[in-house]
């Protein structure tokens, strides 16, 4: 079993069994199409019968401060979009991978399961620098963007966290 660690925003992920993860972001799936404005989250990663899409960040905009300025109300608002976009368009790509209409070169026999069916989803966004109740906030806004993919995927789980609770939790090393 070889293992793989993955550094993003600062941060090291891992070690992870290869075998498990799908480094989207640095697939050749995504090269191929991502300057038609396709975005995607770090990795997926399959752990204890889950498939997590992981994004890392190195900060996130004061959610508090959104009302102060118009300047704020954007970055706020550009942040939360391209978290959307990322995710939402992560989860079509790999589903596109699973039906074979995108290229299965570079993922693992393991993440191309034909049966998925008893598998969990999880979005997760992993903040570096944020102190837990920066986040609270983020959880709803993020549930409320991705309310239908959430639906459609029975998806019942968007966490946003910060370094100290993903390194607790063995995503981060």
């Amino acid at each position: 079993m070889a293992e793989k660690t993955i550094n993003e925003s600062e941060m090291t992920f891992g070690p992870y069994d290869e075998n498990h993860v799908f480094r989207i972001e640095e697939s050749p799936q995504y090269t191929a199409i991502n300057r038609d404005g396709v975005r995607c989250c770090e990795f997926l990663l399959e752990r204890n019968w889950k498939i997590l899409f992981v994004e890392a960040k190195k900060s996130c905009p004061n959610h508090d401060a959104r009302k102060d300025s118009e300047d704020n109300s954007m970055r706020y608002n550009n942040y939360i979009t391209e978290i959307t976009e990322k995710m939402r368009h992560s989860l079509e790509l790999y589903t596109s991978v699973l039906l074979n209409r995108q290229s299965q070169k570079g993922v693992s026999e393991d993440m191309l399961k034909t049966d998925l069916s008893g598998h969990e989803l999880i979005l997760i966004l992993v903040v570096k620098k944020a102190e837990k109740e920066w986040l609270f906030p983020y959880v709803d806004v993020f549930k409320e963007k991705l309310r239908p993919e959430m639906k459609i995927w029975n998806i019942k789980s968007f966490l946003v966290i910060n370094e100290e609770t993903a390194r607790a939790q063995g995503l981060v090393s």
